[in-house]
């Protein structure tokens, strides 16, 4: 896979204007399922196995293709209207 860690993070941060409360400065849960109504338990079990507080064999939800999974995430977070938040 071709994760890009930091930009995940700065851009689910943008995403939701600005939610960094979880593990070390990420977003939280609630924060993340508000940025799109596409957004599954297994794009979340993604963002939680790539920031690193889950192990693989402790989620047992994970998408099938992670990729897809992520750069559908990085796609909504892009589309958002982020416009009142800093760049």
């Amino acid at each position: 896979m071709k994760i890009n860690k930091a930009k995940l993070k700065k851009d689910l941060a943008r995403a939701t204007n600005g939610c960094v409360v979880q593990h070390n400065g990420w977003t939280c849960g609630t924060c993340f399922f508000d940025i799109d109504s596409s957004l599954t338990n297994q794009d979340w079990q993604n963002v939680l196995l790539i920031r690193g507080d889950n192990r693989e064999e402790d989620l047992n939800n994970l998408p099938s293709d992670r990729q897809a999974s992520y750069d559908k995430i990085l796609g909504l977070c892009l589309a958002r209207d982020t416009s009142g938040f800093p760049k």
